[in-house]
This record gives structure tokens, C-alpha cells and sequence, in this order.
């Protein structure tokens, strides 16, 4: 019915992390709030004096449940839940809602001592609201937003209940001690049914997909002073002892680079083998393997001038990887051409062990990817998501305020044959592209010649180097790889998420608290299932 409009709500408070709530039926999304004590302080003496008291304001970062409602087209707030009286009411850092169990979630924040604690929290049943709105078509749209502000402000705090607390083990970040979790993800193999996760027919008692998947089905990464950590953890072992202990935790080293900026390292699990991770390194991008001693087996050298901000594997067709970095760049990556090195005996000293492996790292050699997109961002781009269920629709957001929603049908598992124009490795995209009705805008190729188009990004990536600038000789509407459409947020786009209930909803979170709905344009989903 609203197949092409949005819907938007202001939380008016920092928000750093969103992610989808997996329900049956439900459009749901947990955000969780960031704001700091000074932004608490004025936040505090602004409600008492607009006489509302201080109980409604129990704690200062509250996690928001979001529910969206098709018929009214309307986001709004259904509760928010703290963490209870000792909890604290520190900044959440990230969270991610656990596929099998949509009462559970697992939230990296700063507890009462300010220090980050990560831990599985369990909601509690009456913050899921099941009550439907009713839409009263006299009401004109005053009346309306007056009555979603009575429902948005009236909503009681509830408290949940920690589960297990995760014993992450501390890691020095240029001179400073922390055990802050940047990034989070659970096992792919609880999502190998969607149809069941979103029923909740998956427990924690299940394989994992047999014998031969990995014993953990948990995953956290964090950033320390010129390292990378991850480990993992068994959540049915968390669940028989308040603080879970990991199953294996293992540093991976960042190679010294010239240039290259402090970003928080982020990973993506790889849906078609589970015993696979793709790990941002900087500027490059290393792919763990569980199975084996040394973990990292090969990676992409240089992918992203200053460093890679996100990575994400495609659900649908294997061996394909996107990223997006500090150079306002996304790229495509074919994983079955990165650079293996020969594995060496670890020797027992770790200094040894840790020059090994930036040796190894150092000989990665540079790759040339499928495709890259210039022109979507003009600032780091922050995050980018594939679409679960069709390869072809891409998100990116990023610091300069933008959302972008892409079709890159031309690398997915199902190219649109009637669009196909040939073999296209890079494009600019220019702004003009992209009208304001969100029309959609073709990822178009440079008509530079390529010795000349070279000489004028020399400051660019080395890999451009190996790219072929073509021009296509069809219309714009045939083309396979389009930016769908272009939103502008107020402030720096922190994350994106694609609803778990339709594959054609997808919210947009700005860190003012911003948060914003939109669907694929109708004709863009027919041109896809057609």
C-alpha cells in the first residue's frame, strides 16, 4: 500500500546501533542510545521543567523497541527497556537481537564504572506490544501526531534481565585500556531456515548444521593498539554460569601502514562456511579460518586507502564479498582470487608468532576487484549491507549524512539478462545522477580514455590500476547497476539494518537519533522477481 513512501521518527537522543528484531509479523527494530552525561544533565533539568519528574527518565540509555505499522504507515515507539537499577546508564556501543529467541539480545555498553560490559539480556514479554493501531480517517494530520507523541511519551520503562555477562578480556587501544566489543555476530547456521528463525523454532540445542559445523555460535571483535581480537562463545555454556567464559580468543596484528586512520575493526561471518570470517585489518581485509592454528589463511592487501570501515558477505552467492573504507569507496571483492600464503611452524616465543604473521601479511598481494562504486559518498562510508534474500539491493551509509540504496545486478546470483551490457570493472556515479523523486540513477562508466583516466587518479587506490574503464553503449535504463535511490539524513549515518520480516524494508539510523523507513520502489522489485 506504501510501497513508496517512508516513515520517520526522532528518538532526540544519540544513537549509534540499530538492529532488526526477528518476529513472525512484526516490523520491529531495537536501537540502542549513546547520549553522555553532560547531554544527560540537560536533558534531566529540561523534563523537570516541563513538570513531567524524574521517573519517566530512569536511565539515561535505555534501549528503543520500534514497531512499524503497514496499515498506518507509522514507526513508533513501542517501550524502552533499561538495565535495571544497577545497571548503569552507560552509552550502548553495539547490539545484536538473536535470530532464534526475539526476547534476547546481546549488548555491548558502558556499566556502572563506565567500563564497557558486554552481555546477553533477555527483554521482557510486555515491552512486545501486539495491540494494532487503529486508523481514524477523520483525524487530520495534527490530530494524528499528537496521538503517536501520547503513546511515544507515555511508554513506562521496563527492566531486563542479564542472562550471562560476557568475559571479555581487556586490550590496549593507543595507551588506554579497554574491553569495548565494535562489532558482534551470531552463527550464520541460526539463520540456515529464515522461515523458522522468524518462528522461533530454533533453540539453542540445535547443531548448527551437524557435526562438521563449529562448536561456538557467537562471535565478538574488538579493536586494540595495532590488533584485532576475536572470540567466540558458546551461549548454552553462558546460560549455566553468569559470566561466560570464551570458547577461543585469538589477536590477529595490524600491519603498519603509512596513512592509515584509527577505525573501529568490524567482521562479517560467512553464511556459506561457517568456519570462515571475513576481518577488517586496517586497509586490508583478512579471512579467518577457525579450523586452523594460525587463524588468518589469506586476505585482500590494500583495500581501501586510510582503512576499511565495514565488510559483509553475500548471502546468496558465495565467495563474494563487499567493503566500504575511509575513501568513500565501495567494492566488490571474488574471494577465490586473494593471495594464500604458505603456512609456517608458530613458533612458541609471541613476538615471533605476531612478526610471522605481519610477514604473511605483508606478502598478501593486491587484487583487483569486481566492481567499485565512486560517487555514492563523500566521506568515509561507514556501513554496508547486502540484502538477505536478494543479492541485488546493497545499503551503504556513511558520514557525510547519505543513505544509498543500490542494484548491483550485474555481480549477483540472478544478473537481469534483459540489462546486461558487459563486462564493466569501474564506474563513476556522478551526484546529478540521482534526481530528487528518487528516480533511479545508472552506475555509469568513465569515457576517459584509460591511460588518461589513470594519470587523473593518481592519488586513488594502486588497485584502480587494474581496473577497465568501458563505456556503455546502452540507455539508461538498461543498466544493470543503479543507485535505486539517494536519502539525506541530518546527521552522520551509523548504521543500517534490513527488516527481518520483509526483504523490501530496510531503516536508516542518524546519530541524532533519527530513524528513518523506506521501501524498495515497487518497480525496481518487479524488475527483480520478474
Amino acid at each position: 500500500m506504501f510501497s513508496n513512501t517512508s516513515a520517520e521518527l526522532l528518538l532526540n537522543t544519540p544513537s549509534r546501533c540499530i538492529t532488526a528484531i526477528y518476529d513472525k509479523k512484526t516490523h520491529r527494530f531495537l536501537v540502542g542510545t549513546a547520549a553522555s552525561p553532560s547531554f544527560s544533565s540537560n536533558m534531566m533539568v529540561q523534563h523537570q521543567q516541563g513538570g513531567g519528574g524524574t521517573n519517566s527518565i530512569s536511565c539515561l540509555n535505555p534501549l528503543q523497541i520500534l514497531r512499524y505499522h503497514e496499515d498506518m504507515n507509522e514507526l513508533i515507539i513501542d517501550s524502552q527497556v533499561d538495565f535495571g537499577e544497577n545497571g548503569g546508564s552507560g552509552e550502548v556501543w553495539s547490539l545484536s537481537s538473536c535470530p532464534f529467541d526475539s526476547k534476547w539480545v546481546m549488548v555491548c555498553r558502558n556499566g556502572l564504572d563506565q567500563k564497557p560490559e558486554t552481555g546477553l539480556w533477555r527483554i521482557p514479554q510486555d515491552a512486545m506490544k501486539e495491540d494494532d493501531l487503529e486508523y481514524y480517517t477523520n483525524d487530520n494530520d495534527v490530530d494524528r501526531q499528537n496521538r503517536l507523541d501520547d503513546m511515544n511519551s507515555n511508554n513506562n520503562d521496563k527492566s531486563m534481565e542479564k542472562l550471562a555477562v560476557l568475559q571479555v578480556n581487556s586490550a590496549f587501544d593507543c595507551g588506554i585500556v579497554t574491553n569495548r566489543v565494535t562489532d558482534m555476530h551470531w552463527n550464520p547456521e541460526c539463520y540456515q531456515d529464515p522461515e523458522d528463525a522468524m518462528l522461533g523454532d530454533i533453540s539453542l540445542d540445535s547443531n548448527f548444521g551437524g557435526s562438521n559445523a563449529t562448536p561456538f555460535n557467537f562471535m565478538t571483535v574488538q579493536g586494540g593498539h595495532r590488533q584485532v581480537t576475536l572470540a567466540t562463545w558458546n551461549i548454552s555454556d553462558a546460560m549455566t554460569s553468569t559470566i561466560a567464559q570464551p570458547v577461543e580468543e585469538f589477536s590477529i596484528p595490524i600491519p603498519s601502514e603509512r596513512g592509515t586512520l584509527p577505525n573501529p575493526p568490524k567482521a562479517s561471518w560467512d553464511p556459506h562456511n561457517t568456519h570462515l570470517c571475513a576481518v577488517t585489518l586496517g586497509t586490508n581485509i583478512g579471512i579467518v579460518d577457525f579450523r586452523t592454528p594460525s587463524k588468518v589463511v589469506h586476505g585482500l592487501k590494500s583495500c581501501h586507502r586510510l582503512g576499511v570501515m565495514d565488510v559483509d558477505y553475500n548471502s546468496v552467492k558465495p565467495m563474494v564479498l563487499c567493503s566500504s573504507g575511509q575513501d568513500s569507496l565501495i567494492k566488490f571483492w571474488d574471494l577465490r582470487f586473494t593471495s594464500s600464503f604458505a603456512h609456517e611452524q608458530i613458533q612458541d616465543e609471541e613476538d615471533d608468532e605476531r612478526q610471522q604473521r605481519i610477514s604473511d601479511m605483508t606478502n598478501w598481494s593486491r587484487r583487483s576487484p569486481l566492481k567499485i562504486i565512486r560517487g555514492g559518498h563523500t566521506h568515509w562510508t561507514n556501513v554496508v549491507k547486502y540484502n538477505s534474500f536478494h543479492d541485488q539491493l546493497i545499503l551503504s551509509g556513511g558520514t557525510d549524512g547519505i543513505c544509498n540504496l543500490w542494484r548491483m545486478s550485474s555481480i549477483s546470483s540472478s544478473p537481469l539478462t534483459d540489462l546486461a551490457t558487459g563486462d564493466i570493472h569501474d564506474f563513476d556515479l556522478d551526484d546529478d545522477d540521482v534526481d530528487d523523486d528518487d528516480d533511479m540513477a545508472p552506475v555509469r562508466s568513465s569515457s576517459l580514455d584509460k591511460d588518461e583516466y589513470h594519470q587523473s587518479h593518481d592519488n586513488d587506490n594502486d588497485d584502480d590500476q587494474h581496473s577497465t574503464v568501458t563505456s556503455s553503449s546502452q540507455g539508461e535504463e538498461n543498466n544493470p547497476d543503479v543507485r535505486v535511490s539517494q536519502m539525506e539524513m541530518r546527521e552522520a549515518v551509523y548504521d543500517v539494518t534490513w527488516s527481518a520480516t520483509d526483504p523490501w524494508i530496510y531503516v536508516t539510523l542518524g546519530f541524532d537519533g533519527n530513524v528513518v523507513l523506506n521501501h524498495v520502489p515497487s518497480k525496481e522489485k518487479y524488475k527483480i522477481l520478474l
